[in-house]
């Protein structure tokens, strides 16, 4: 069984890596290569300027070895087909598609931010102040996906992106992304390739059940419990006790994990993290209505708070 992601999460990088690559730093097409940010299994994202337009941007490009598999090739299309069309301020814009030299590359808006993943790592103190604000605008960039008729299948920390001095947030990485099934669609679909982040993967999705925006409401709980506690609500000693836990294991209660946290937001938490998907939250939007209506931390939240 395939749990992991078709490829490594790539993100912005709040700080440039000085990786060279066979690549040499100059022109890739019309833009003007700068640094390497992030280079992962079988991609690497470049920070480059556009002087066409003056502006910096992201451009991501297969690995060498990679440039020449259909497969390879066939995510990074499908991750421009898919995000092209999205217009809002919480998620990563996706310019262009293109080849330059036999390369196949995507060109995206340049956002300079650490991954929440990133922040999780280092330590509690440095992000939980913002978590009042943050995390309904996780919700609110899922909502908004969700409103166009697509669910992520890869909602992680790793694929949120925050830049703290300005309080932005952006989702980002595409590759997984598929159409909601509805209706006879839902009912008629085949099972379909076990895919995604094995942490946060929902029970529906373990099972190969048609995507849809309440697998990504499980996603999302998976990603509070870590962000709320630094740690997942569910760990494995192998990759099927992991799946299993998520299949039939309640986690545990999030309250003791932090003791900060109130009634009401433990709720909710434990809806999003619920085994069958009619027993979370309906939806993003009601989710967000729920959100809006609890504090999430009895007073402001501190180191101590996390046990």
């Amino acid at each position: 069984m395939k749990t992991g992601t078709l490829k490594p999460s790539v993100y912005f990088s709040f700080q440039p890596l000085n990786i060279m690559s066979s690549a040499s730093i100059g022109y890739f097409g019309p833009y003007r290569l700068l640094n390497v940010v992030n280079t992962g299994q079988s991609s690497r994202l470049w920070q480059a300027y556009d002087d066409q337009n003056r502006k910096f941007v992201g451009i991501k490009t297969l690995l060498d070895q990679f440039a020449r598999q259909k497969d390879q090739v066939q995510i990074l299309k499908w991750e421009y087909d898919v995000a092209s069309k999205f217009s809002h301020p919480k998620l990563i814009h996706i310019f262009e598609f293109g080849w330059y030299q036999k390369t196949p590359y995507l060109v995206m808006e340049w956002f300079s931010a650490p991954n929440l993943k990133m922040w999780i790592n280092r330590g509690y103190a440095q992000y939980c102040s913002h978590l009042p604000k943050l995390m309904p605008e996780m919700v609110e960039a899922l909502l908004y996906l969700h409103e166009q008729g697509w669910t992520h299948r890869d909602v992680k920390p790793d694929n949120f992106l925050f830049k703290d001095d300005e309080g932005k947030m952006k989702l980002i990485d595409f590759a997984l992304a598929r159409r909601i099934a509805k209706g006879f669609g839902k009912l008629f679909a085949m099972k379909s390739k076990t895919q995604g982040t094995a942490s946060y993967m929902s029970p529906e999705q373990i099972r190969g059940l048609p995507p849809d925006s309440l697998a990504d409401i499980y996603s999302l709980g998976c990603s509070f419990y870590e962000l709320l506690t630094t740690r997942l609500p569910f760990a494995g000693e192998s990759m099927n006790d992991l799946l299993n836990k998520h299949l039939v294991t309640p986690p545990p209660p999030i309250t003791q994990r932090n003791k900060n946290i109130t009634p009401e937001f433990a709720g909710i938490l434990k809806m999003m993290l619920a085994k069958k998907p009619e027993d979370r939250p309906k939806s993003t939007a009601e989710l967000l209505k729920m959100l809006q209506t609890v504090r999430i931390f009895r007073r402001p939240p501190t180191p101590g708070d996390v046990s």
